[in-house]
């Protein structure tokens, strides 16, 4: 059973030090500090809701089919990259949800806090942006999200 034991933590330890060599190129999806919009996520869905512009028609009418979901890469420098829509809603929308996010300022990057120093890394974020029918109920159901108690 040690030797298991033994085994197993030799293994683990060689992962670590294989990732160690190559941090450069690594895409994390989890990091003891996740990236975070500058001014805070309300000011980000705030932007967000100011600059999607879409006609109306290709909004679709059902509440719960109304989001885009973006996976990118937060920048070891907090620049984006690599956007990906993992769920659509249609061409125009899921083109205007890329637009608007390469619109966005850099990120603070994620990263580690590795001997109390930190160190920035490359790091997945995964980001909803919902369609509505007019700025005013945009900015309403994203200031509900953070107004709630």
């Amino acid at each position: 059973m040690k030797k298991i034991y033994f085994i197993a933590l030799f293994c683990y330890s060689l992962t670590i030090l294989a990732q160690k060599n190559t941090s450069d190129s690594l895409i994390y999806t989890t990091t003891d500090v996740w990236p975070t919009y500058p001014q805070g996520y309300q000011t980000l869905y705030s932007f967000i809701c100011s600059n999607i512009n879409v006609p109306v028609s290709e909004i679709p009418t059902e509440k719960n089919k109304n989001t885009v979901f973006i996976k990118f890469i937060v920048e070891k420098d907090g620049s984006m990259s690599n956007y990906e829509i993992m769920k659509g809603i249609n061409k125009t929308c899921d083109t205007e949800a890329i637009r608007v996010m390469k619109l966005m300022s850099n990120w603070n990057p994620g990263g580690t806090n590795k001997f109390n120093k930190f160190q920035p890394l490359r790091t997945y974020m995964f980001i909803p942006i919902k369609f509505f029918k007019s700025f005013s109920t945009c900015e309403a159901s994203y200031n509900q999200i953070f107004t709630k108690k």
